[in-house]
């Protein structure tokens, strides 16, 4: 389906309907859905103040204003509107982060093919959170086929990556084992909306290279990285 403007999507189910609608106002699923996007100046251990990189803004400063201040464009954009069902604001926005979009996997064993989110933003970050009880040594690991890495992601950590541009999967667990997973990203069309003048364009964008070398430049690099350690 085909929308001409950016809205909630709604799912033809109640009940489906409803557990989403609890999952994003329990307080744990918000502080881990925020965490994905804040940035952590430090926390302590053992009484000493220790520096500590976050979520999406400290790995991607620049990718993650441009995302906040877009997601801020299409939101004020349908402030007061006569019809309140077109608002996109909502009472927990504050509390479960940047990201316009998530998707709550709640199969009882969450396992995903070789594959690319081709419709997120290209030069954005997608977050994505394992949830249940498995051996993260044996099963359940993220593979990253582009740079023929098999990383272990245990259940409750956070990992951040171009779900847009590599091909990415995750393996099988145990057959008495559960993963579930929360994902969140940024839809391309929604910046397209935005820079087309919020409304929409016919026929595919082509992006030549001087378009991708200045997206490629919003990504934050080693050194600034190793800047905010020191």
């Amino acid at each position: 389906m085909m929308y001409q403007q950016p809205q909630f999507l709604k799912h033809a189910s109640r009940t489906v309907a409803a557990v989403l609608d609890e999952l994003v106002l329990n307080d744990a699923i918000q502080r881990v859905c925020k965490y994905a996007s804040c940035k952590l100046v430090g926390y302590r251990i053992c009484g000493n103040a220790d520096h500590c990189l976050g979520g999406y803004r400290s790995y991607g400063e620049r990718n993650f204003e441009n995302m906040r201040a877009t997601v801020e464009a299409i939101k004020a954009r349908f402030d007061g509107d006569a019809d309140e069902q077109h608002g996109l604001r909502r009472s927990y926005d504050d509390k479960i982060g940047a990201f316009p979009c998530r998707s709550f996997n709640l199969g009882r064993q969450t396992v995903t093919y070789p594959h690319t989110d081709n419709c997120n933003l290209a030069h954005s970050w997608c977050s994505v959170t394992p949830l249940g009880n498995f051996d993260h040594q044996t099963g359940g690991h993220l593979v990253l086929w582009d740079f023929g890495l098999v990383v272990d992601f245990p259940a409750g950590s956070t990992i951040l990556i171009p779900s847009s541009i590599i091909v990415h999967s995750n393996t099988t667990i145990k057959d008495n084992e559960s993963r579930f997973s929360i994902v969140q990203y940024a839809a391309g069309g929604l910046f397209r909306w935005v820079k087309n003048g919020f409304s929409t364009q016919d026929g595919d964008v082509e992006i030549d290279d001087e378009r991708w070398a200045k997206f490629v430049k919003m990504f934050t690099n080693v050194a600034e990285l190793a800047e905010d350690v020191v």
